[in-house]
This record gives structure tokens, C-alpha cells and sequence, in this order.
């Protein structure tokens, strides 16, 4: 049964766009193409996505991650790096609790540091 389902990533939505032609595969079979490869990996037990989860939760090091492993939770980090419009101040509570800096820029484009110093 076919569905509609909304992507907010660009990025993802014009490496399918690219890719889809080098398959010879409509838009919507390369991104169902992808879905079923993503789930693949998950389930494989190649790809511990609990781990990789786990590391981005800060519950277990990075070093613990297989290189592939270490790639996806960059991926998440960067990506939930991104979605920060500093509107959250409970991000920077929970950084100043852990006894660390966090740098940003100010409403004027200035570079500014919150934490311990």
C-alpha cells in the first residue's frame, strides 16, 4: 500500500535525485532502495545501531564503536549539530553541568564561549 511519506533532508533528497539515474530507478524506488539497505545493515548485526545509539547518549566511549559504527555516530553528531538554532537553552544547561565550554555566535555574528573558564 503506498504511502506518502515527507523528507526534510535536501541533502539526502539530491544524492537520490543523482544516484537514481546510475540505477536506472524512478526517485521513489532509490530512496526505498536505500530504506531497505538501511534496514539490512541494522538488523544484520554487522552494524550495531544499539551501540551507536548508546554513544550518542554518551552512555559508552566512541573508541568502543567499530570504524563503521564510529562513521554513523558522526553522522548523528553532526547532524543534531546542525538542528541546534540556540533556541534550546537546556542543551547549554546540560553542557555547563558537565563542566564543559560551548562556543557559538552571538546575534551579531561574534564568536562567544559559555561554561567554566
Amino acid at each position: 500500500m503506498a504511502q506518502t511519506v515527507k523528507l526534510n533532508d535536501d541533502e539526502l533528497l539530491e544524492a537520490a535525485k543523482a544516484q537514481k539515474d546510475h540505477f536506472s530507478r524512478s526517485l521513489n524506488g532509490q530512496i526505498e532502495y536505500w530504506a531497505r539497505l538501511g534496514r539490512f545493515v541494522e538488523e544484520s548485526g554487522i552494524f550495531d545501531l544499539h551501540k551507536v545509539n548508546l554513544a550518542f547518549q554518551g552512555k559508552i566511549p566512541v573508541e568502543d564503536l567499530a570504524p563503521e559504527e564510529q562513521h554513523a555516530h558522526a553522522e548523528m553528531l553532526w547532524q543534531a549539530l546542525e538542528e541546534l538554532d540556540g533556541s534550546d537553552g537546556s542543551v547549554l544547561r546540560e553542557i555547563e553541568q558537565a563542566g564543559a565550554s560551548a562556543h557559538g555566535l552571538d546575534e551579531q555574528g561574534n564568536l562567544k564561549e559559555a561554561g567554566p573558564k
